[in-house]
């Protein structure tokens, strides 16, 4: 009995402490029974009302919103810590390369040889010293070319101005003539005409200079050297004289032949003006005129009163206008001249002799009484 009375108070001990654990007095274990009540509302507040689809999706994306943000400041704050690391690094190098070229300057300064800055001359490869030379002759060669460029532009702009003229030689021309014509003032600049068109423009504007080479002698000094143009040579034109100098320029284009001189026969001109240089419009015509009279100059055959151009494999002169000389072609031209002016020098010539002498053939002349 005493022993029934003795578990009997041990459960109701068990169950007091069970309900002890849980206030609402639920027993041990799955809770059963309803669900607790919510909380009352207090006196004089609002009654809470559930969020609209709006409302929520607004604090939705307000959340995204911060999440956002967070993420993007965390991103900046990890480039900033990347930047500094990266700077500390480059920092650290450029101490480390400081410390070891003072560690090799000292190192240098202390071996025999070494330069007073502590740094041992290093050897050139020949690859760096070509590189070297080139780099000195493009810089030498650039430099060179501004100086030239420089001293061209003050020449032509601020120095050597003409100051005077001077004409040596003889000539028909005066002075003033001569300048005048050449068309450059003084105080000009020497440099700004060419001398071969200057002097081409005084034949063409002076037709009796048979010869004009313009010179400079600076600083300021313009030499003119001419010889004088006579007339040599002419051609029949409807009554009047197209006369020409040595040089076959057309010296007048409407003059009168004065005797002695040497008339021209199966030539026409084209288109003469007066200062220009005989054509007729005809290459080979115009190098076999030039050939000829050449050839007889040369020859010292005087006087020679006219020369025929018709047939060029018929070529002929008049010799003093009393003997006929058929010449043939040109070919050995120089020795055929040679034999008539012997022939002409021989004692059987006088100053009445007329005829006609063949020397078509090389090496052989024949006479042929009129």
């Amino acid at each position: 009995m005493p022993g029934a009375i003795r578990r009997g108070k041990k459960e109701a001990g068990r169950v007091e402490q069970r309900t002890q654990r849980r206030p609402n007095g639920a027993p041990a274990g799955r809770q059963s029974g309803p669900l607790p009540a919510r909380p009352q509302e207090q006196p004089g507040e609002l009654p809470r009302r559930p969020l609209t689809k709006a409302q929520r999706r607004a604090r939705e994306a307000a959340i995204q919103e911060r999440i956002k943000q967070k993420r993007a400041l965390e991103k900046q704050q990890q480039k900033q810590a990347k930047k500094l690391a990266r700077e500390q690094q480059r920092r650290r190098r450029a101490l480390e390369k400081q410390r070891a070229a003072q560690r090799r300057r000292q190192a240098a300064a202390a071996q025999p040889g070494a330069l007073p800055n502590g740094v041992t001359p290093q050897r050139v490869s020949r690859t760096q010293a070509r590189r070297s030379r080139k780099r000195r002759a493009v810089i030498t060669a650039v430099l060179l070319l501004a100086f030239i460029a420089v001293g061209f532009l003050l020449s032509v702009t601020v120095l050597f101005k003409i100051e005077n003229y001077r004409v040596e030689g003889d000539s028909i021309y005066t002075q003033d003539q001569i300048v005048a014509a050449f068309g450059h003032p003084v105080g000009e600049n020497i440099f700004r005409f060419r001398l071969d068109d200057a002097a081409s423009q005084l034949q063409q504007k002076l037709p009796y200079l048979e010869t004009v080479k313009v010179r400079r002698r600076l600083p300021g000094t313009v030499v003119f050297f001419v010889t004088p143009a006579t007339d040599s040579y002419y051609i029949d034109q409807n009554g009047s004289a197209l006369l020409l100098s040595a040089g076959l320029r057309v010296l007048n284009t409407a003059g009168q032949a004065a005797d002695g001189l040497c008339r021209l026969d199966g030539l026409t001109p084209a288109s003469p003006v007066a200062g220009s240089t005989l054509t007729t419009g005809a290459a080979d015509v115009d190098a076999l005129v030039s050939t000829v009279l050449t050839a007889v100059r040369a020859s010292g055959l005087t006087p020679v009163t006219e020369v025929d151009f018709t047939d060029a494999y018929e070529l002929s002169l008049n010799y003093a206008g009393r003997i006929k000389v058929g010449l043939g072609t040109t070919a050995q031209l120089d020795y055929k001249l040679e034999v008539v002016k012997k022939t002409l020098e021989n004692e059987y010539f006088t100053d009445t002799t007329t005829g006609t002498l063949d020397a078509s053939d090389a090496g052989k002349a024949v006479f042929k009484p009129a």
